[in-house]
């Protein structure tokens, strides 16, 4: 499987707190995927501890996303190339405008996906 970033598709290598923005994008946007262990270029490095990370996002999305976003995200384990990723489904949401929030429904705190950005 090769890996590529798109409007619907986000690789990061490991979970950083900016993580959150391509959630929110996703969600105010048409969905899509994140996969964590995956370069930017598409190269597959794995996770070191797959439970940890999968437990780092269910926090951020629950912690980090108003309103409520948990019931639009599937986490995924994969195994590519004998390393395992994490792909997070994160579906359109229905209660539009998702927000970080501790920015709140402000323009700093709303955010969307155009092309490979948010």
């Amino acid at each position: 499987m090769k890996f590529k970033e798109s409007e619907t598709i986000e690789l990061k290598e490991i979970v950083t707190k900016e993580i959150k923005k391509e959630i929110v994008a996703f969600a105010n946007s048409y969905g899509g995927k994140l996969y964590i262990g995956v370069k930017d270029d598409g190269t597959v490095i794995g996770l070191k501890n797959f439970d940890e990370t999968s437990l780092q996002i269910i926090n951020i999305i629950r912690d980090s996303i108003k309103p409520d976003l948990s019931m639009f995200v599937r986490y995924n384990a994969l195994e590519i190339e004998g390393k395992e990723i994490l792909e997070i489904e994160i579906q359109s949401g229905n209660n539009k405008p998702y927000y970080l929030s501790d920015k709140g429904p402000r323009p700093e705190g709303v955010y969307v996906r155009q092309g490979n950005s948010c």
